[in-house]
């Protein structure tokens, strides 16, 4: 079959409801094993994202699925690797076999990530594949948040925690290559670019639009995420006077922030830039004026060498929801610091000055260097109203038991560990005499 292909440019229309596209380059996908192999049309709720499961080229994907597809009883409708290649299996916007039949019904675009283990590779398959899932949720009108309630793009592993099935995929793979969900969740939002130009400037409006005006008023450069529990106005400046934007966050909506402001009208503010790029300030409402994802954005005078076990992404702040800077630590290489971060986002940070004069921050990712926040040795009871995962270590990134406590149930804990994660977390000893952990998720 003469293969064909279809040039499909990321920056598409630019009228659309949500973010506006980045300008990235053009990626191709190739339509040889494009069939219809469903006739029945989803609803347009999600973008499902997986992967493969183990390290083989995308086309080898590609050709199981066009090949096994009724045997296996699964198919996405897009596979990407091989360097940034696009595999298209079926049409988007009929059903694909991926996630359960209630998924799959309410899916027009399922994508699988091909493993590989090139972090060269790697990096040109995820810019493809965070940029496709950003053009298809555009073109079918659906959200770029990630796992978040209602429709939007989401994870195989959110709809396992929430509708059905058993698979986790991809954040596994993602973390062996230094992408958190944190940092997922973000390069949907905004795009990525092949450009090497890592200095320049990630404010930069987007052209033809108008660049926020500067603050007058004093902030701290804080990132981090905030969790509403009572209705809230999403407002133009600082203050409970200036412009509000006829928009709110409703009850149990995160925000992703960047900047806090102390105590302006008798509230502590967060500030972000919105999808269409103007900055937004909203007040911490919960009655505590304090976020629930805090960061020590002090830090120690610190000089020394870190050899790094793990591919780890160099950010241009600090936190995993800073900017990344498009470039990586490789696992065997050493970075010489001037600073060192407690317990931000769950993880100790580095921080030295760039060849070109930029500070630069680092996650200490090698096993052990996670951060497990403040412990207390505190007793009690804890009844679950969500299922939640049992953890070997404290945090989400600790491994998996399995096994998860059902909303209804109860455990018996012995220890706290604060804020990790972006969770408190309950320990305790099981039966078999191993300690385990798990969020308070309620």
């Amino acid at each position: 079959m003469k293969k064909v292909k279809t040039l499909l440019m990321t920056a598409i229309v630019a009228v659309m409801t949500f973010a506006p596209i980045a300008s990235v380059d053009a990626y191709s996908i190739d339509t040889t094993y494009n069939q219809m192999r469903s006739s029945q049309q989803t609803t347009n709720d999600y973008i499902i994202l997986h992967e493969t499961g183990g390290v083989a080229p995308a086309i080898n994907n590609a050709q199981y699925f066009n090949r096994e597809w009724r045997n296996a009883g699964t198919y996405s409708s897009h596979v990407v690797g091989d360097g940034g290649d696009v595999y298209q299996i079926s049409p988007d916007g009929y059903v694909q076999w991926g996630a359960g039949s209630y998924a799959n019904a309410r899916s027009p675009v399922q994508i699988e990530l091909a493993r590989t283990n090139d972090p060269a590779t790697f990096e040109q398959d995820y810019k493809a594949y965070v940029n496709l899932a950003r053009d298809m949720a555009q073109k079918y009108n659906i959200p770029l948040t990630l796992d978040g309630a209602g429709r939007g793009i989401k994870s195989h592993s959110w709809v396992s925690n929430n509708i059905w099935g058993d698979h986790t995929d991809p954040y596994g793979y993602l973390a062996q290559h230094g992408i958190s969900k944190a940092d997922l969740a973000q390069d949907l939002r905004t795009g990525l670019d092949s450009s090497d130009d890592v200095d320049a400037d990630p404010e930069t409006s987007n052209p033809g639009s108008t660049a926020p005006e500067p603050d007058s008023n004093d902030y701290q450069n804080t990132s981090g995420s905030y969790t509403f529990q009572n209705t809230t106005k999403i407002r133009n400046s600082v203050g409970t006077n200036d412009g509000y934007t006829g928009i709110n966050y409703s009850a149990g909506q995160t925000v992703n922030y960047d900047r806090v402001y102390k105590n302006v009208d008798g509230y502590d503010w967060l500030s972000y830039i919105s999808y269409g790029g103007q900055r937004r300030y909203v007040a911490m409402t919960n009655g505590n004026g304090s976020s629930s994802s805090s960061s020590n954005s002090s830090g120690q005078s610190t000089s020394g060498s870190y050899t790094f076990q793990n591919t780890t992404r160099i950010r241009n702040g600090l936190g995993t929801g800073a900017s990344y800077s498009g470039r990586n630590y490789a696992a065997g290489q050493s970075v010489v610091y001037d600073r060192v971060y407690r317990n931000v986002d769950g993880y100790d940070w580095l921080s030295y000055m760039s060849y070109s004069g930029q500070r630069r921050y680092v996650a200490m990712t090698n096993s052990g260097s996670q951060s497990y926040g403040t412990q207390q040795n505190q007793s009690g009871a804890y009844t679950f109203r969500n299922t939640t995962r049992i953890r070997n270590g404290v945090g989400v990134n600790a491994g998996y038991t399995g096994r998860n406590y059902q909303p209804g149930q109860t455990v018996y804990y012995d220890r706290v560990h604060r804020d990790v994660n972006g969770y408190d977390w309950l320990s305790y000893v099981s039966y078999n005499g191993q300690r385990h952990y798990v969020a308070m998720t309620n």
